[in-house]
């Protein structure tokens, strides 16, 4: 076999053929950036061809970058113009809600150099990619621009967000970029360290990098009418299907899916979109039970734990074949002991189980009570130790057939002889969801009330008679939780992005209470409404609050960062438990929420103290 510098001096006489030949031809055997190639085209057409073999040579051409983002992108984006103006040096004609539409249902319609599926992932976002945390966007951006993280951090902080960030870093460098080369590369990403990300943003203008970087960040806001019902339906009106026939696939597969089946094989390939095992789909969700349900109703226990779907599949030579989906449809099989041999030691040669990942704990008084979903949570990452059991509460397909549609009370009693044939069997332990029938709201109450004693959440009340409602919040599925309140003090307030005006707002907040030793954290609020975000951002700058000193917390997109704040706001706040941990010694509540803004009738000294807390949480425990 030669030598790479010989591959390498074959490959650079045959440059004029086009990178996509030299690809094929030579595929990984050449470092072909070594000839001047810039590395994401390279990496874009290797991507391509992984998945179209025989792909044309002006497979990657397309519509300029900068173009689409510019005559597509911008009058979709959530930004004022004045921010336009000040992130990209002009602004989009400002569009109203069906102007917006109407860009979409154009940008659907043309041939830009893009598939179907590459627009509207570009709409909705790169199917299941987890998206970029911002210390790793800041960290990539260092990298190429030479900048320290810490002053990157800053200057986002002071700019409204990463991709405004991104957007100040300067202009484009280089030859501009098509826009099949960048969703190549967002769809099949580069590895972290590759070349390509750095030669991307460099050849990105201020627009086209806001929108590339906001995109991997998962933080492109687009704004047009009725967002994914108005997609679905230009999509439908393109292939020429079913409004109502698409809406029911879409519970079962994402609109990037179905565009690729439609593109396969027209309108008839809808037909093959079935629930069936090993196959990702948004289950039912139920809604807040503020009014009377019908009764008689099934009330079951409202269980705090993962919610878990499980699959099951045998294949003709009896090999096990399975899944443990969650609700965002990300399969955690691996991650839970003794999934294989619950499965295995159930008859059905197939079936789809819904329920949850479900626990309890031993304190340090020897009370046990059931886990939190953060301590179930803990368990899966091998953080902490706590035995596991599986509650199941419906059973959605069995043997091949698809029990969606099937009243609940008849999903039920399958559901019972399946769980019921299942005792002693190896592996992780199966059990039925506690539940029964409830002729009226006394019946109900009495069942809320024992759930509520047994140290679980509440109890959820379903109709006998409907089927399953898939990827829906239906009155068939009605949830009830007990909510109490507090009074407590913001002790920090967490950056959120820029609103469309411009307004830098907070979107989190630290809770604290008082105590002897002084002020005691126990737990973070947001999903603030604009009223009453208006009403705190307000009351910060009036009263002056803002320290100056920063404050860091953990999320689920990573670092968030903050402001402490003086000890002034009251605010009240509803909680659905409060937690003990007693090595700790600290308390946390469990869904807080605001209800109320108390300063100025409130003294600090008249707010809840962090002892009342600890009583509360330690009787919480002990019934």
């Amino acid at each position: 076999m030669p030598e790479v510098a010989s591959w390498t001096e074959l490959a650079r006489g045959q440059q004029s053929q086009g990178l996509l030949p030299l690809l094929r031809r030579f595929g990984p055997e050449v470092a072909l950036s070594e000839l001047g190639l810039p590395p994401a085209e390279v990496w874009a057409g290797q991507a391509l061809l992984k998945k179209e073999p025989d792909a044309s040579e002006e497979a990657l051409d397309s519509l300029p970058f900068e173009v689409f983002c510019k005559a597509l992108m911008a009058p979709l984006l959530g930004l004022a113009p004045h921010l336009q103006q000040k992130f990209f040096g002009f602004a989009a004609p400002e569009l109203n809600r069906e102007q917006r539409l109407q860009v979409v249902e154009k940008m659907l319609a043309k041939n830009l150099g893009l598939a179907m599926n590459e627009k509207v992932v570009w709409l909705t976002g790169f199917g299941s990619k987890r998206p970029w945390t911002e210390e790793r966007l800041l960290q990539l951006l260092a990298l190429t621009y030479f900048h320290p993280v810490k002053e990157l951090r800053a200057k986002m902080l002071e700019s409204g967000g990463i991709g405004p960030l991104a957007a100040s870093l300067g202009p484009a460098q280089g030859e501009p970029l098509a826009t099949r080369v960048v969703s190549c590369c967002l769809h099949d990403p580069p590895p972290r360290m590759h070349p390509a990300w750095g030669d991307l943003l460099r050849r990105c203008s201020p627009l086209e990098r806001f929108v590339f970087v906001s995109r991997l960040a998962g933080k492109l806001d687009l704004v047009w009418s009725g967002r994914a019902e108005g997609l679905a339906r230009l999509v439908a009106a393109h292939y020429g299907v079913d409004g109502e026939t698409l809406q029911s696939a879409l519970a079962l597969e994402d609109l990037s899916q179905l565009v690729n089946r439609l593109e396969k094989d027209g309108p008839e390939g809808l037909k093959a979109v079935m629930l069936r095992p090993l196959s990702p789909f948004r289950p039912a969700l139920a809604q807040s039970m503020d009014e009377n349900p019908k009764f008689p109703a099934w009330v079951d226990c409202k269980y705090d734990g993962i919610r878990i779907l499980l699959h099951k599949e045998l294949d003709s030579l009896g090999n096990l074949r399975l899944a443990a989906y969650t609700r965002r449809r990300n399969d955690w099989s691996e991650m839970v002991e003794g999934l294989e041999p619950m499965l295995r030691s159930l008859a059905p040669y197939s079936l789809i189980l819904d329920g949850e990942l479900h626990g309890r704990v031993l304190d340090m008084e020897g009370v046990a009570r059931p886990a939190s979903v953060y301590e179930v949570h803990e368990c899966l990452r091998g953080e902490l130790r706590i035995p596991l059991k599986y509650v199941a509460f419906d059973v959605l397909y069995l043997n091949g057939q698809d029990l969606t549609g099937q009243p609940f009370q008849q999903r039920r009693q399958q559901l019972e002889f399946l769980v019921g044939s299942r005792l002693h069997k190896p592996g992780l332990p199966l059990e039925l969801a506690q539940g029964s029938v409830a002729k009226d709201k006394t019946e109900l109450n009495k069942l809320y009330e024992q759930f509520r004693r047994q140290g679980h959440e509440g109890c959820m009340v379903k109709d006998l008679q409907a089927p399953y409602p898939m990827a829906a919040r239906s009155p068939a599925w009605l949830k009830r939780k007990p909510t109490e309140s507090v009074d407590l003090v913001l002790t920090a307030a967490y950056w959120g992005e820029s609103s469309r005006d411009g307004q830098r707002m907070f979107d989190s907040y630290s809770l604290a209470a008082r105590s002897k030793e002084g002020w005691r954290e126990v737990g973070t609020v947001g999903g603030v409404d604009a009223r009453t975000t208006a009403q705190l951002v307000a009351e910060i700058w009036r009263a002056g609050l803002l320290t100056g000193v920063e404050r860091l917390r953990d999320s689920n997109r990573g670092r968030a960062a903050g402001v402490e704040l003086k000890r002034h706001l009251v605010v009240t706040v509803a909680y659905e438990d409060l937690l003990w941990d007693g090595a700790a010694a600290e308390v946390s509540l469990r869904s807080p929420r605001i209800l109320q803004l108390r300063s100025g009738e409130m003294p600090l000294e008249e707010s809840t103290p962090w002892e009342d807390l600890q009583k509360r949480a330690l009787r919480s425990r002990l019934s």
